[in-house]
């Protein structure tokens, strides 16, 4: 961001003052990009001030600032989705898991930087999982639980605009949740993904919109908490056919980056039209039918406690082959590029499929100079074993 804009430091928690920036700088339309700022209302700080604004209020954030919330609006709607269970101690997270046996889904129900989310696959697990919950490791995202009805599939995510009456399909995208090759450690906020996800076919994604997105879009408003803006949708597509794993109220990282790459229209006026509710006057979003995909260079130890500072060069050797890399986790010391972060960078190419995408990503992988970073070597196999036949 750095190249085009100057760079301000703002806190986001204090209300006021984002306000007050976006008056005395005649801001004409805000884009709030993390879920924190989003679940703790700060949409709806900016719309009272008078400023338009991209980014659902905080009642309807609590699509992903809760897990229970959705699961709950899920019921109520009839959207399809695993069963589940809330419990807000653990002695009933212990005495849930019975009703469900493994493998089963454990989940912090708050904000946990997408890092609160057990796939268990044997009780002793499960069991750990409760216990680190409720033993504070997630902090107030720990308060409650959610078990889930283990869903059996392939993951893909789907994304849709809504100006809170009228809804668009945007783009969809797989990411690679767990830290190693093979889907295997634990998860994290994602470690690479590709677009668009071609297992999600066009008839899938028309379930979506008219099963899970519309019925969800319809009850927040009938219930006063009208939805503006980006709905992310985590998807598991089961024999039954796709199921909601989770909703998030924001772009989302990895999967922002490769279907940014691919957009073709501008996003600007798509996102002023939500926050002004005239996105039905728009013709639906245009995208390149290439591929895209990301790998994220992460730095040592995540996603426990990642190595801070460690030195990185090459930026300019990986871009020069037509990737481009975008920075998740850096800053400058003394001149010199840093890591700061966990995900530290998403290297980022295009290709006709996705093993061409796949080959240019990592290659441009393969000029940066970052000795105590590392990255998944497979982001987008499935696809890849499929083009392959």
């Amino acid at each position: 961001m750095a190249r085009f804009a100057e760079l301000v430091a703002l806190d986001a928690g204090d209300h006021d003052a984002v306000c007050r920036f976006c008056e005395g700088q005649r801001i004409g339309l805000v884009v709030i990009g993390p879920e924190g700022p989003l679940v703790d209302g700060l949409a709806d700080s900016l719309r009272d001030a008078g400023v338009p604004t991209f980014g659902p209020g905080r009642a309807a954030a609590q699509l992903e600032g809760s897990k229970g919330f959705t699961k709950d609006l899920c019921a109520r709607a009839n959207i399809p989705t695993g069963g589940y269970v809330r419990v807000d101690n653990e002695a009933d997270g212990l005495a849930a898991l019975a009703r469900f046996g493994a493998p089963v889904v454990v989940k912090a129900d708050g904000l946990a930087a997408g890092k609160g989310v057990t796939v268990a696959m044997t009780m002793p697990e499960a069991e750990e999982a409760i216990r680190e919950i409720f033993a504070g490791r997630f902090g107030e995202a720990g308060a409650e639980a959610v078990i889930e009805e283990f869903l059996d599939g392939e993951e893909a995510s789907f994304f849709a605009l809504t100006d809170g009456h009228t809804i668009v399909p945007f783009a969809s995208a797989q990411d690679h949740k767990r830290v190693g090759d093979g889907d295997t450690g634990p998860n994290t906020g994602g470690m690479g993904a590709y677009s668009p996800a071609r297992v999600l076919t066009p008839a899938l994604e028309a379930e979506v919109m008219t099963r899970i997105i519309a019925p969800t879009v319809k009850t927040l408003a009938d219930e006063g908490m009208p939805y503006t803006g980006v709905l992310f949708l985590g998807l598991m597509l089961t024999r039954q056919g796709p199921q909601l794993i989770e909703y998030n109220c924001r772009y989302g990282d990895p999967e922002c980056q490769v279907m940014m790459l691919r957009l073709e229209s501008d996003l600007g006026e798509l996102l002023f039209a939500c926050a002004d509710n005239r996105l039905g006057a728009l013709p639906p979003p245009r995208f390149s039918a290439d591929t895209a995909l990301t790998v994220v260079m992460a730095a040592e130890g995540y996603p426990g406690t990642p190595k801070q500072g460690g030195s990185i060069a090459g930026i300019g050797q990986a871009e020069a082959g037509g990737a481009l890399v975008f920075h998740a986790g850096t800053a400058l010391k003394d001149g010199q590029l840093v890591a700061s972060g966990g995900r530290v960078l998403n290297v980022t190419a295009r290709g006709t499929s996705v093993s061409e995408a796949q080959t240019r990503a990592y290659a441009a992988v393969d000029a940066i100079d970052f000795p105590e970073g590392f990255c998944r070597r497979d982001i987008g196999w499935r696809e890849v074993v499929r083009e392959q036949g």
